[in-house]
C-alpha cells in the first residue's frame, strides 16, 4: 500500500507521524512539498517507509510523477491549489482527500471516474462534522447545530514576535474578511466575520473562552446532509484564530485596514495587492511556534428530540498538543480517511463531506487510539 501526502507543514508532517504508527500495513508513504527541507524533516518518523520528494502542486508533470502508483493521495497543502490536485488525482484515478478545499462541484467527475473522493477532512471541517453525525444520529429531530473551536495556550513559544500565527496565513486572511455563512429557517443568510461574540464554560482543561462567527464550509454541509430532521439552524464560532485574544484581534486589525485584500490597490502610481504586501512583510517575522504548549478542542453542541424529550447534546473532543506534535485534531481524521480510501473501505465514487460516507463508531473508534479526549454528554428537560 502506497499513501501520498502532498504538504509538509506542521499537518502534513503530524498525518505522515500518525500514519506510520498506527498503519504497520502502510509499505511507504511519499511525502512530498515545494522545500525538499520539509520533506525530509517529515520522513524522520520512519526513514524505512517514508520516501521524501521535491512536489510542486502548480506543476502537473511534477504531480503525476509522485502520485503515480498511489492507493490514495492526502491533500494537506493550502487549500487554494486543490484544483490542480484534483485534477491529477482523477487523472490518475487516485482516491483523494484534503483538509479543507469545500470542492464538492468536483462530485460529478470523480463519480464519472469511478473514484472516491472524501473533502474537508481535517478537524474543521472534518472531525467536528463526525461529532455533529454522532449526536443528530440519536435525534428523531434537530432544532439546532452549533460547532465551537478553542485553542488555549500554556506555555508560550520560546521565540517572541509581534504577530503570531498557528495555521495557514492566507487561511486566516481568508476567514477575517469572507462573509460568514449561517443556516437559519431554511436559508443560508450572510454576516459579517467577527460578528456573535459570545463568552462560554468549556469542558476543562479549556475553561472560559470568547468566541465569534467566521466563515466555515461545514455549516453548509451539515444543514443539507441533516435537513430531513427539520434542523432550523447551523453556525461556527472560533476563538482568536487559535491565539490567547489580544494577539488573535491584530489579525482582525490587518483585516480592518485592508490588508488581507487580494484586489490590487494604486499606490504611487504602482498597483499592489495589499495582502501581497502583507505576506511579503511577514516573511521578515520569526515563525514563534517552537517550545509552545497547550489543548486544541472541537465540539459540537445539537438540540433536538430524543424519545419525545427535548435534549442538548455535547460532543467534544480535546487534545493536548505541542510544537513537536502540530495539530491532532486536524491531523488525524485526515490520516484516517486517507488509509481508509487506499484500503478500499471508503469506495463509493464521488466527492463527500465525511459525514456521508464515514460511520461514526468506526471513526471514533479510530481516534480513541490517539491521544485524543472524547467527551459525550446529553441534557434533557431542556425547554
Amino acid at each position: 500500500m502506497r499513501i501520498v501526502v502532498l504538504g509538509a507543514g506542521r499537518v502534513g508532517k503530524r498525518i505522515v507521524e500518525d500514519l506510520v504508527e498506527f498503519y504497520k500495513d502502510i509499505d511507504e508513504v511519499v511525502v512530498g512539498d515545494i522545500s525538499i527541507e520539509r520533506a525530509e524533516a517529515a520522513a524522520k518518523a520512519d526513514p524505512e517507509r517514508v520516501k521524501p520528494v521535491k512536489a510542486d502542486v502548480t506543476d502537473s508533470e511534477s504531480l503525476r510523477r509522485v502520485l503515480k502508483g498511489a492507493d490514495a493521495v492526502i491533500n494537506a497543502t493550502f487549500y487554494g491549489l486543490a484544483m490542480n490536485v484534483i485534477n491529477v488525482a482523477l487523472e490518475l484515478k487516485i482516491p483523494y482527500t484534503d483538509l479543507g478545499s469545500s470542492l464538492y462541484r468536483t462530485s460529478p467527475r470523480f463519480i464519472e471516474a469511478g473514484v472516491p473522493a472524501v473533502i474537508d477532512t481535517g478537524g474543521a471541517p472534518g472531525l467536528i462534522n463526525m461529532l455533529s453525525k454522532y449526536l443528530v444520529e440519536r435525534m428523531s429531530s434537530v432544532e439546532y447545530i452549533h460547532l465551537y473551536d478553542v485553542t488555549i495556550e500554556t506555555r508560550g513559544p520560546n521565540i517572541s514576535a509581534p504577530i503570531r500565527w498557528k495555521y495557514s496565513i492566507e487561511t486566516m486572511l481568508d476567514e477575517a474578511i469572507m462573509d460568514v455563512i449561517i443556516y437559519r429557517d431554511g436559508e443560508f443568510i450572510k454576516t459579517r466575520p467577527f460578528t456573535g461574540i459570545e463568552e462560554r464554560i468549556f469542558p476543562e482543561p479549556i475553561g472560559k473562552a470568547r468566541v465569534f462567527h467566521i466563515f466555515h464550509p461545514e455549516v453548509e454541509t451539515l444543514a443539507k446532509t441533516f435537513a430531513d430532521k427539520g434542523i432550523k439552524e447551523v453556525w461556527y464560532k472560533i476563538d482568536a484564530f487559535s491565539l490567547p485574544w489580544e494577539e488573535g484581534m491584530k489579525w482582525r486589525l490587518l483585516a480592518d485596514l485592508g490588508l488581507a485584500e487580494t484586489r490590487e490597490i494604486e499606490v504611487d502610481g504602482v498597483k499592489v495587492s495589499p495582502r501581497k504586501v502583507l505576506l511579503t512583510l511577514l516573511k521578515n517575522i520569526p515563525d514563534a511556534w517552537e517550545g509552545w504548549e497547550g489543548y486544541e478542542m472541537l465540539q459540537s453542541v445539537v438540540k433536538g428530540i430524543v424519545d419525545g424529550e427535548p435534549v442538548v447534546g455535547e460532543a467534544t473532543a480535546i487534545a493536548h498538543i505541542t510544537w513537536r506534535s502540530g495539530s491532532t485534531l486536524t491531523a488525524c481524521p485526515a490520516s484516517i480517511t486517507g488509509y481508509w480510501l487506499a484500503k478500499g473501505i471508503l469506495d463509493k465514487p464521488g466527492a463527500y463531506p465525511v459525514e456521508q460516507v464515514m460511520d461514526t463508531d468506526m471513526f471514533f473508534k479510530e481516534m480513541a487510539r490517539r491521544d485524543v479526549e472524547l467527551l459525550y454528554t446529553f441534557h434533557k428537560n431542556i425547554v
